[in-house]
């Protein structure tokens, strides 16, 4: 592999990639990988259910965040050994809908608000406190917090129903839609093709759809966490902290910890502080992306496009 190329976009994609990196590994070891020892080390019986679920979540924070830092890590080392950039002139391509773009502005804004709100909560007794106090007490984060999570539930219901209808609607009129967005064989393929070659520097990158299985992921993972986050949100709403031995409570606190962190050490190098990306792809704004873009992260979905013209 070819030494590493450092410009200012390498140099600054590296130093806080390294940052987000760091927090999120010091994190696990303070209180993922200390507390897992003390729960392994517990007898088990039917008491110690909650124990055995907050095990689980540690377990699952701890291989999903050391994989999204490893392979975010050679990814950038590949790209930027590669000098990879990102190129913005020439003819642009529609790659999302004002739909769409309202849709995602709406869940970063909402999932943002819970994050900060919701671990406030949790940490009061150290840093959460002074946050709450800002807001006017306890009382109106906790308020804020629901409004969040209901705008939150909306955007699902719709989502899922916006795609869903659309999609009944097409069989309906004899029409056989693709659904790009699925996850299958061919994008496990891909992930290990990918793997070797930014690991080993043997093959070449694979060809990408209009979704990469990185993007892929990032999308069912809502789905799960919207699952996993919201009826225990709901039950703790209703019942309490402490109700059914304090699962609920696991439950959406673990999830909401991983989702955080995977969001920043996954999504948003994914997204944003790549090489070839930083410090902001700007594409969730415009819906826009250049054809050398679009022929460079995505050449199948170009050939597509060239053959059927762009989605509606």
């Amino acid at each position: 592999m070819n030494s590493v190329v450092f410009n200012r976009r390498n140099v600054g994609s590296i130093l806080l990639y390294a940052v987000i990196s760091g927090i999120a590994l010091s994190w696990l070891i303070l209180n993922v990988t200390i507390p897992m020892v003390n729960v392994l080390s517990a007898p088990w019986n039917l008491a110690s259910l909650a124990w055995d679920f907050s095990l689980f979540f540690q377990l699952l924070i701890t291989v999903m965040i050391l994989f999204a830092i490893f392979h975010n890590s050679v990814d950038l080392v590949s790209k930027a050994s590669r000098n990879v950039v990102r190129v913005q002139e020439g003819p642009k391509i529609k790659r999302f809908t004002l739909n769409q773009r309202i849709q995602h502005i709406w869940l970063f804004v909402t999932t943002a608000v819970l994050a900060v709100t919701g671990f406030a909560q949790v940490y009061y007794e150290a840093w959460g406190r002074t946050l709450v106090n800002l807001y006017g007490g306890i009382g109106v984060n906790i308020d804020i917090h629901l409004l969040a999570a209901t705008l939150l539930g909306l955007l699902i219901a719709y989502h899922f129903g916006f795609y869903t209808f659309g999609y009944l609607w097409a069989r309906v009129k004899g029409q056989h839609p693709v659904l790009p967005i699925m996850i299958g064989l061919p994008d496990i393929k891909d992930a290990m093709q990918n793997m070797k070659f930014m690991v080993l520097g043997k093959g070449e990158e694979p060809k990408y759809g209009k979704y990469d299985y990185g993007q892929k992921f990032d999308y069912w993972g809502i789905y799960w966490g919207m699952v996993i986050l919201g009826a225990p949100g709901v039950l703790l709403w209703a019942f309490g902290d402490n109700f059914l031995g304090g699962l609920p409570f696991i439950f959406h606190t673990g999830e909401a910890m991983l989702a955080v962190l995977f969001l920043l050490t996954f999504h948003f190098y994914a997204t944003h502080w790549s090489p070839r990306d930083f410090p902001m792809n700007k594409v969730f704004l415009t819906g826009e992306m250049s054809e050398r873009e679009m022929e460079d992260q995505h050449p199948l979905e170009m050939e597509r496009i060239r053959k059927e013209g762009p989605d509606a």
